[in-house]
């Protein structure tokens, strides 16, 4: 059996009353406060700092001048949440490390953001995602359908993540959740709402040492607690805990191979590629190399904290597993296991217990500030930017913004105290966000992947697929399926009191502390001083009958059913509504590359208009730079007006002028527009006459392109005007004689 410790139980357990079980010490009071001053120093810095700076759009992204390492610092700590800190420890207790293995879910979500999504989203610039389906699909339907869905999976996923931590603040200091969520909420509300994007990023860091730090001392102490790391696993091997490839194919199961990766990895994916909050930052890295980068530097930050997670709950199974606290009535909930290991077993170090909580705090700041700029983001630019407010000044606008980021905070404070009513808050915030995620993130792979698609194909898979994923939501929540956890601890306790209530473990009856629908993995067997009491397990699949057997579906794959839905009905619908025959309509830019290997030509508006892969394009570039010291400039008329739209008119006399030394005729110039490096041709190219060509931009804020005009003569094969952030550089590739 685990000691318990010394400090916590010095001569008698019984003699602690709940007054200083829930304690904070001034040391714990100190670390807390200081998390605190420092998130709110942050925003009220860059506040100060950027007084004099107006733009709504640097306020909203930062207008692409974020680093590499605080955006991939801030990915992490805006994906990894109060869930992670307080649910998967609770996860590996109650159900097994099965769900350690989400870990290869995070590497396929980073790689298809970074290889599928990035480099379509980056040379596009746009300050919401959600511009790029207006632009792809020619249709304001499909983008305020999309960014109506964001706001309604995302509020109720910030209630969440305020909820966590407040439950933590209770079981550790004894401060009501009421109180806890509407500290916790202003504050975040707060630093948000007047620092922007920057505060977040930067506040986002020193939260995620927080995490790590808070982590690293309930781990350790875990550990030794339970006599060690290796013994620790042994205890998980022997309870049936320690399984990492069950390959069982169960649907309604959370604890399977399939359902955890293809689950969460489908869920992440639609987060990391389409979500405004993650790509609202790694679109705003100063180079896409960067921006890319950043999504490999937070998959392994990722990694390193999920496991840290994971470890802390093979620790306290180690510690726990002969007095389960779910079992013996110490706690009420299983995200409640984390705090009362940290006031049982820490609290009578220094700060240990204020560290604690400034980790699960500092893990919900940094989410729900992300999530406040997100939806301030979303709301200005996809809904009131339309109507006659982006005519009023833009300090006006950036208050306006301000006020938006504010009000989603008083969102997010009540909508805490909606979900506090839900048993485990990694189920509720995964059910949540599943719903919603997974038939958005379908339309957005049928647009960068499905030339043919139109806007009536994708709306009617969105509206099916979400229509789907919220049905099963409320469904579970009105037929809840028996609770699937591993019941095979027993509660062989030391006299343990809390408050008047005094338990010893033969006073403790099985049948009133476990649930009578509370489902059972293996059979259980509790060993008392005068009896042993065994329940049998509850086949869970006799249980289901009609509908029930589709409410009781692993709330993992609904994000999965909810992407296939709205993926396929999306390709249906757009074949049967014609849209292969506006194929001729897209442009190229707003597809994948893979997009040329997946379908037939005839299926494709263009030939393959990447010539060169990335690599070959850096190195390209670089060639071209060294040329450019050793050839003259050419002589262009080059103009960027101030609506975005890019206008290049070339005055030479190229189509009228022969060369000496060519033979060929030479006819108006081709010209193509080059965006980061990828090449389209005759990219809305209007010939006005014979000596002047004129290139639109489509109206788009471009900050970096090339305008290249290619034509029949040996001398000057390439010559280009480039405009890299409003100035003119202009080059030529080979030697030009004009």
């Amino acid at each position: 059996m685990a000691d318990f410790d010394s400090s916590a139980s010095d001569s008698s357990t019984s003699d602690l009353d709940m007054k200083n079980y829930y304690s904070f010490t001034l040391w714990d009071f100190a670390v807390f406060i200081t998390m605190l001053a420092a998130s709110s120093g942050i925003g009220i810095y860059f506040a100060y700092k950027n007084r004099k700076n107006h733009s709504n759009k640097e306020f909203l992204t930062s207008n692409k001048s974020l680093s590499l390492f605080p955006v991939a610092m801030s990915l992490l700590a805006s994906f990894q949440s109060s869930v992670t800190i307080l649910g998967y420890p609770a996860e590996m207790f109650y159900r097994g490390t099965q769900f350690w293995m989400v870990i290869l879910s995070s590497l396929a979500a980073s790689m298809i953001a970074a290889e599928l999504f990035l480099p379509v989203f980056y040379r596009l610039n746009f300050t919401s995602v959600n511009q790029y389906l207006e632009q792809r699909f020619n249709s304001s339907s499909v983008r305020l359908a999309v960014s109506f869905s964001f706001l309604l999976c995302t509020v109720p996923y910030m209630g969440v993540v305020l909820y966590g931590p407040s439950l933590a603040l209770e079981t550790v200091t004894g401060l009501s959740v009421t109180a806890s969520i509407l500290i916790i909420g202003c504050i975040c509300t707060l630093y948000t709402s007047i620092g922007g994007i920057k505060a977040v990023v930067w506040t986002d860091v020193v939260q995620v040492f927080l995490m790590f730090a808070g982590l690293f001392v309930v781990m350790f102490r875990g550990f030794y607690l339970a006599g060690g790391i290796e013994k620790a696993f042994e205890t998980s091997r022997k309870y049936g805990r320690l399984q990492f490839f069950n390959s069982e194919i169960n649907i309604y199961s959370t604890t399977t191979f399939w359902n955890c990766v293809i689950g969460m990895g489908t869920m992440w994916s639609g987060n990391y590629a389409t979500s405004q909050t993650e790509v609202q930052r790694y679109c705003n890295v100063t180079t896409q190399r960067k921006a890319k980068l950043s999504l490999y530097v937070n998959f392994l930050g990722v990694a390193f904290l999920i496991s840290c997670a994971c470890l802390c709950g093979v620790a306290l199974f180690g510690v726990y597993y002969d007095c389960d606290p779910l079992k013996t009535g110490a706690i009420t909930k299983t995200d409640q296991l984390m705090p009362h290991f940290v006031m049982n077993h820490l609290r009578h170090l220094p700060g240990m217990a204020g560290l604690f909580v400034s980790c699960v705090f500092s893990a919900s700041l940094s989410t729900m500030s992300s999530g406040f700029n997100a939806l301030a983001t979303v709301t200005y630019d996809d809904f009131i930017s339309r109507t006659s407010v982006r005519k009023l000044p833009e300090k006006q606008i950036q208050q306006i913004s301000k006020l938006i980021a504010f009000g989603y905070g008083m969102a997010a404070i009540a909508m805490a105290f909606v979900v506090s009513q839900i048993n485990s808050i990694l189920e509720a915030a995964i059910s949540i966000a599943g719903a919603l995620v997974g038939p958005m993130f379908g339309l957005f792979l049928c647009g960068i992947l499905v030339p043919f698609a139109n806007s009536f194909g994708v709306l009617c898979g969105l509206f099916v697929g979400e229509f789907f994923g919220l049905w099963i939501l409320i469904g579970s929540l009105l037929y809840p399926k028996p609770a699937q956890i591993l019941n095979n601890t027993s509660i062989e306790c030391p006299t343990i009191s809390f408050g008047d209530h005094h338990y010893h473990h033969h006073h403790l009856n099985v049948s009133n502390l476990i649930s009578p629908d509370t489902y059972l993995m293996f059979p259980l067997t509790t060993t008392t001083a005068t009896t042993t009491t065994t329940v049998s397990s509850i086949p869970l699949s006799d249980e289901r009958e009609g509908m029930m057997k589709l409410y009781h579906i692993s709330y993992l794959l609904v994000p999965v059913f909810g992407c296939i839905i709205s993926l396929s009905l999306s390709i249906i619908c757009s074949l049967i509504s014609g849209g292969h025959r506006q194929i001729a309509q897209i442009r190229p830019e707003y597809l994948s590359h893979l997009a040329w290997k997946i379908w037939p030509q005839k299926l494709l508006p263009t030939k393959y208009p990447y010539d060169i892969s990335n690599d070959q394009n850096h190195h390209h570039h670089h060639q071209q730079q060294q040329q450019q010291q050793q050839t003259p400039s050419i002589t262009n008329s080059l103009s960027l007006i101030s609506n975005g739209t890019a206008t290049a008119i070339i005055t030479d006399k190229l189509s009228n002028k022969s060369d000496s030394n060519n033979n060929s005729n030479t006819n108006d110039p081709t010209i193509y527009l080059q965006s980061n490096g990828n090449k389209y041709p005759k990219y809305n190219t209007t010939s006005m006459d014979k000596n002047t060509t004129t290139i639109n931009a489509n109206n788009q804020s471009i900050t970096a392109i090339s305008i290249v005009d290619e034509f029949e003569s040996e001398n000057c094969k390439n010559r280009s005007t480039t405009i890299i952030n409003n100035e003119i550089k202009k080059s030529c590739q080979t030697n030009c004689n004009r």
